[in-house]
């Protein structure tokens, strides 16, 4: 039998995932700063509701701070004005999210009662790519319904609001991320209302010690083969890269092609949102 010794210029390499680049849940807390219409909520005083999705109490992983005290800091715009945050995220790789989780305390206190009714309105989330001069891109944007009791006098709300984005989307570390929340009022009659965000919340009232957790975003991220671009861009025999059994979008070639059948018929994501490298 013959024998070929090792032969360096037929040395391929063949980029793979291996377990540990399986998804990872990376959680984000929605951190504000504001001096200004900042009050304070006694969750024992306080209404409780949260956000059903099918008669359920949505759930996922979420940090949790167990603590005894009574108070919760909300964050508003004034009186009867919607609040409106702006948050950016910086993307250290190349990666696929194949869930955005949002989990926020909505506060809304009923300062001076006449008559009518006092709500939170739609709660509207948008997800925005950023395109450094290249045209901004929307990910995601769809108002939701608290589905919260209105209070009919003076009193403090709290919401426990939940929602989940199941749907691929593709980051890059070279396109920031701007997510937007809106939390709106609905009113009738005469009554005043602040309606906002809380940052630090707890799940029940009067429990003691209790438990608490911010208000924040989680992605389900998963690597993409290109995160690696900086070892594999080069096709040639210097790189040693072997390509065999990649699509062109798979390999990092610069071919973008539309998304199609992303699931998400009625809220469809953007083309080429899917399957592009920038």
């Amino acid at each position: 039998m013959s024998y070929e010794a090792p032969n360096p210029t037929k040395l391929r390499i063949k980029p793979t995932y291996n377990v540990g680049d399986f998804g990872h849940d990376l959680i984000i807390p929605l951190v504000c700063t504001q001096s200004s219409n900042v009050q304070t909520f006694t969750a024992s005083g306080a209404t409780f509701a949260f956000t059903p999705e099918d008669s359920a109490q949505p759930i996922d992983e979420q940090d949790v701070i167990i603590s005894d005290t009574d108070k919760v800091q909300q964050l508003h715009a004034g009186n009867d004005t919607a609040f409106t945050k702006s948050w950016l995220y910086h993307p250290d790789m190349t990666a696929w999210l194949y869930k955005i989780s949002f989990n926020i305390g909505l506060g809304l206190k009923c300062s001076a009662y006449t008559n009518g009714t006092t709500n939170f309105g739609d709660i509207t989330i948008t997800i925005t790519q950023l395109g450094d001069g290249a045209g901004d891109k929307i990910i995601w944007s769809r108002a939701y319904n608290a589905e919260t009791t209105a209070l009919e006098a003076t009193g403090e709300l709290i919401c426990n609001f939940h929602t989940d984005i199941v749907a691929p989307v593709k980051l890059t570390n070279a396109l920031p991320v701007k997510i937007d929340v809106t939390i709106a009022h609905a009113k009738t009659g005469t009554n005043t209302s602040q309606i906002g965000f809380l940052p630090f919340y707890p799940y029940v009232p009067t429990a003691i010690p209790k438990l608490f957790t911010v208000s924040a975003v989680s992605f389900h991220v998963h690597a993409s083969l290109d995160h690696a671009f900086p070892i594999w861009r080069d096709q040639d025999n210097d790189q040693r890269l072997d390509y065999s059994g990649l699509s062109a979008e798979q390999a990092g070639a610069t071919m973008p092609t539309e998304a199609i059948q992303n699931g998400l018929s009625s809220n469809p994501l953007p083309a080429q949102s899917e399957g592009v490298t920038y």
